[in-house]
């Protein structure tokens, strides 16, 4: 009996490979390993002169890390804002949210994904009917028409993956992954969805495939790919820089932010629902089920040539374009 349950485990485990579940193939093997114990690894203190082992001290420089690094202060120049075009207002982003369109935000919730700080996961509101729907709708409709939400709509929570390079001390060799309320999320994916189907459409380079609908960076792979092969066949030379800007999500100028999207058309109301979802933003550090003290969340390419002095060029003015936003190249993983 017990080899039986192992051939079907087994079983199970291959077919979930082979058809690319990877959800229920992580399963498979857990069932098989066990349930993992995450070890607490000391960490280093932000001056680097002491190593830190107590829990409180711990969490207490993850809160500090984080807060550091989501509090940079980054100015976009005049000279970047002014290259981009000063459009039309679109009026009708600032209409309420409809009940389509917030039930379509809640369909697209992804399923099996960690709660926030609310603790109520996707699936909750995904199938929680017509009732929980139109209550989430009133509220979200009564926050638009204020001009403010609620802070557990804007709060999130913290946690920490080891990059898997790097000293376990140094608190720069993790990635800090931001779990949002929920029901803040489905404000966010209603906002999303207006900029996607007006400004985003207008406006977003065809160049540009990452975070698009229907695009992918695998499509900007096989360009490169293209390129390579059509450069072997003319017996062309061809030089290729893989630039890699540091932190860029975590340092993102909101303040910049707001002014492009106020210069792309959006209204004033529109900009205000953008705005509070991040304004007031605090952030906790969740790690190993312990929970820091609140911090605030102020913050938030592969260039080609056929000649090395041209990849240069491009690399430089690439390099002193994105210093304008606010953003560095980072020297480490430019290659």
């Amino acid at each position: 009996m017990q080899n039986n349950w192992w051939e079907d485990l087994a079983r199970i485990t291959q077919q979930c490979a082979d058809i690319g579940d990877y959800r229920r193939f992580y399963e498979a093997l857990k069932t098989v390993y066990g349930p993992t114990h995450q070890i607490q690894s000391p960490l280093c203190s932000s001056d680097g002169q002491q190593l830190l082992t107590e829990k409180p001290d711990i969490l207490t420089r993850w809160a500090e890390h984080f807060n550091t690094l989501f509090s940079t202060d980054r100015s976009v120049h005049d000279a970047a804002l002014n290259r981009i075009p000063h459009l039309p207002l679109i009026q009708e982003l600032d209409d309420p949210p409809t009940l389509e369109e917030t039930i379509t935000a809640i369909g697209q919730l992804k399923s099996h994904k960690a709660a926030g700080i609310g603790g109520i996961p996707p699936e909750i509101w995904k199938k929680g009917g017509v009732v929980l729907h139109g209550k989430l709708h009133e509220l979200l409709v009564c926050c638009w028409e204020q001009g403010n939400l609620p802070q557990d709509l804007c709060n999130a929570v913290v946690i920490t993956l080891y990059k898997n390079k790097g000293g376990k001390s140094d608190c720069s060799n993790y990635r800090g992954i931001t779990l949002l309320s929920v029901s803040g999320k489905v404000l966010a994916r209603i906002l999303l969805n207006r900029l996607v189907s007006t400004i985003a459409k207008e406006n977003l380079p065809e160049s540009q495939c990452g975070f698009r609908s229907n695009r992918g960076t695998t499509d900007m792979v096989f360009v490169l790919r293209q390129l390579q092969e059509k450069c072997r066949e003319q017996n062309k030379g061809l030089y290729i820089t893989l630039v890699d800007l540091t932190k860029a999500f975590d340092t993102v100028s909101r303040t910049g932010l707001w002014r492009i999207l106020e210069r792309l058309g959006c209204p004033p109301k529109f900009l205000q629902m953008v705005i509070q979802l991040h304004q007031n933003q605090q952030g906790h550090v969740r790690r190993n089920g312990d929970v820091s003290e609140p911090f605030p969340i102020s913050n938030g390419a592969a260039l080609v040539a056929h000649t090395e002095q041209t990849l240069q060029r491009i690399t430089s003015c690439f390099a002193e374009t994105s210093s304008l936003f606010g953003l560095e190249v980072s020297l480490k993983k430019t290659e």
